[in-house]
């Protein structure tokens, strides 16, 4: 069944998790309360000293469920996105996104809490949100973060996808490899690094890294969050844009 798969490798050092979600491998809310899942329970495996999130096929992710960040829905949605978020972002254990092709909107969130990401040479990334009227609250918190405001102004309202290469060059992607050689080229940059390090003082050397990132993480997701619900939400906008991707037609803005 599609979903999420998990694999050991490295003697055990390495848990690789892969998302399988055909068709654009969608972060829904079961694939990422799934994720959430594995990943605190993996901070009790005292040999890991890598995880990594892949996806199947030619694009790591079209993003999150549209249908759930309807008014009805979105309310819901956002506490799991939120979940998952904090659980990479305070692992100990370091997470490392491999991305190739297309990775948007919440699926580039997920990305942006990541310890490490490597990308193809392929892979695009951004947070199109815009375009349907709507914005990335994760992103607003975690972008200032890892690549400034410029950049953080620059991709949330202009909804640009950004190349690995770029990103490389902004220190976000820590390798860019060719796609047919992103897996051997992590596996063997994590053999020369982390798989050759002690975990446990790799998880105080991560818990030291992480930080001045941590610090107030929490309360301010759920303050674009509660933005999102009870201020975005209530524009016709907002509404209109999302109601036009799903029925696949222009979006007819009314700047209300």
């Amino acid at each position: 069944m599609p979903g999420v798969t998990q694999q050991r490798a490295h003697d055990g050092k390495l848990l690789r998790l892969t998302i399988d979600q055909p068709k654009g491998n969608i972060f829904s809310g079961a694939v990422m309360r799934e994720l959430t899942a594995i990943i605190r329970a993996a901070q009790s495996n005292r040999a890991l000293r890598a995880i990594t999130l892949e996806a199947e096929g030619k694009h790591f992710s079209f993003g999150a469920s549209v249908e759930e960040h309807t008014a009805a829905r979105v309310a819901e949605m956002l506490p799991v996105l939120r979940g998952l978020v904090l659980a990479i972002s305070g692992s100990e254990i370091p997470v490392a996104a491999l991305v190739q092709g297309m990775c948007l909107g919440g699926a580039f969130e997920v990305v942006l809490a990541c310890h490490f990401v490597f990308a193809s040479t392929d892979a695009r990334m951004g947070v199109p949100e815009i375009r349907l009227g709507v914005f990335p609250p994760v992103a607003a918190v975690l972008l200032p973060r890892r690549l400034g405001q410029a950049v953080t102004d620059s991709m949330i309202l202009t909804g640009e996808e950004w190349s690995g290469e770029r990103l490389h060059g902004m220190g976000l992607t820590h390798q860019v490899y060719p796609a047919d050689s992103l897996r051997p080229g992590f596996e063997q940059w994590f053999e020369a690094t982390l798989g050759k390090f002690s975990g446990a003082s790799l998880r105080q050397a991560v818990k030291a890294a992480r930080a001045a990132m941590l610090v107030g993480l929490g309360p301010e997701l759920e303050a674009r969050e509660q933005q999102y619900v009870s201020e975005l939400m209530k524009l016709e906008d907002a509404n209109e844009g999302i109601a036009a991707f799903l029925e696949r037609r222009t979006p007819q803005w009314r700047d209300a």
